[in-house]
């Protein structure tokens, strides 16, 4: 049996996964009675790029950017997707259709990206661009008028921000 060390890339998304789970999404999505009107596969990839475009936009912060590589940052996207992927439990992903999926979520994500007009955060007090975001899956999936899922899906997306920020500080933040 051959084992193939972990990168660096891997670790990385291996524990943000475990702080914040594509299961917490589909979880909150089943708890509020919302499945959405499109395919599972399409379901899936939705949330999925609400929680990628998020740490994407997480990493473009300074302190991060100033200590991860593009390419490395690329990679840690690259593999919490497909992470993410398998570990879910919504559809079967055979291993050769995972590069296929990160494609289709990253091309969501880039569609995403355009509510936020900086590279980082904005701070003047607005709903601000992950309202936006949520606003435009629910829109994708059939449930832009179901404001109580609106809402406690902002704030899973805010929440998981916080702890993108944390877990980065923590790895990459020398206490002074």
């Amino acid at each position: 049996m051959f084992f193939q060390k972990k990168t660096e890339s891997l670790i990385i998304a291996e524990k943000l996964i475990k702080k914040v789970d594509l299961d917490e999404n589909l979880k909150l999505l089943k708890q509020k009675n919302h499945t959405g009107t499109v395919e599972p596969d399409e379901f899936l990839n939705l949330i999925l790029a609400l929680g990628t475009c998020n740490l994407v936009q997480t990493m473009k912060a300074d302190f991060i950017q100033e200590k991860l590589q593009p390419a490395l940052q690329y990679e840690i996207t690259r593999d919490y997707v497909k992470e993410s992927l398998d570990r879910q439990k919504l559809i079967k992903i055979k291993s050769a259709e995972a590069e296929e999926k990160f494609y289709a979520v990253m091309r969501i994500v880039s569609e995403l990206q355009m509510f936020w007009k900086e590279s980082e955060d904005p701070t003047d007090g607005g709903p601000g661009p992950r309202y936006y975001c949520v606003k435009e899956i629910l829109k994708r999936i059939g449930g832009e008028t179901n404001y109580e899922l609106h809402d406690a899906l902002f704030e899973l997306m805010y929440l998981q921000h916080k702890n993108y920020i944390d877990f980065f500080k923590g790895r990459l933040v020398k206490p002074a």
